[in-house]
């Protein structure tokens, strides 16, 4: 599998069914068949929030998730897949020769991941400065340093928070203000509460999947 993909993936319903997505830091190239249709490609973006997808009965969707920050030639890579019935090794082949991850980004959101407070302490680590880190993320991501470091705490409070922890206590650990605050987060990104997170087994079953974080 290509450096650049972190997992392939693959859903066809049975049934009508509307998907949840969630936030990840990744974007995925999907192929999304419909009977009787010739193969539709397209790229996701990044995203800041939750949302939902219908996917009908009988449609195979199949997807390569992308390692966070990496840069895609997107209309190279769409040109090339567009409309074909592809393997596994081929699709690969072509996500390689479209994309790459630079090994500066990938220290940078590394460090982001971690457990700094703050944009000016990643950059410290990272020996830049606050605007070269700025720079070089928007550039190579188009989202800011602030972004992934949110991202990196939500996704990581999100999972901590599916044990059976008291939420208080969680929400410390992981350098919220208090409770409502970290709730206030998990409904902007998330789409839910963190009590309800619990017993969603879409949301669980994407946040223990790779991504971000």
């Amino acid at each position: 599998m290509a450096q650049t993909i972190l997992q392939a993936w693959q859903a066809a319903p049975h049934t009508n069914r509307i998907a949840t997505i969630i936030p990840d830091g990744c974007r995925d190239l999907i192929m999304r068949c419909t009977p009787g249709k010739r193969p539709h490609w397209f790229l996701s973006d990044l995203q800041d929030h939750t949302y939902t997808v219908p996917i009908g009965s009988g449609v195979v969707i199949k997807g390569f998730r992308l390692q966070p920050g990496v840069r895609i030639d997107e209309a190279g890579l769409l040109a090339s897949v567009q409309h074909r019935h592809l393997d596994f090794t081929d699709t690969c082949c072509r996500i390689s020769s479209f994309s790459r991850r630079s090994a500066l980004v990938a220290e940078a959101l590394d460090h982001l991941a971690s457990d700094v407070v703050s944009v000016a302490g990643a950059a410290r680590n990272l020996a830049v400065s606050q605007r070269s880190l700025q720079r070089l993320l928007i550039g190579q991501t188009g989202r800011p340093p602030a972004y992934w470091m949110m991202l990196a705490r939500l996704r990581k409070c999100a999972r901590a928070a599916l044990e059976p922890f008291p939420l208080a206590q969680i929400a410390a650990m992981h350098g919220y203000a208090d409770q409502a605050h970290m709730s206030r987060d998990f409904k902007r990104w998330l789409g839910t509460t963190p009590s309800r997170l619990r017993h969603d087994s879409q949301r669980r079953d994407q946040l223990n999947a790779p991504g971000y974080a």
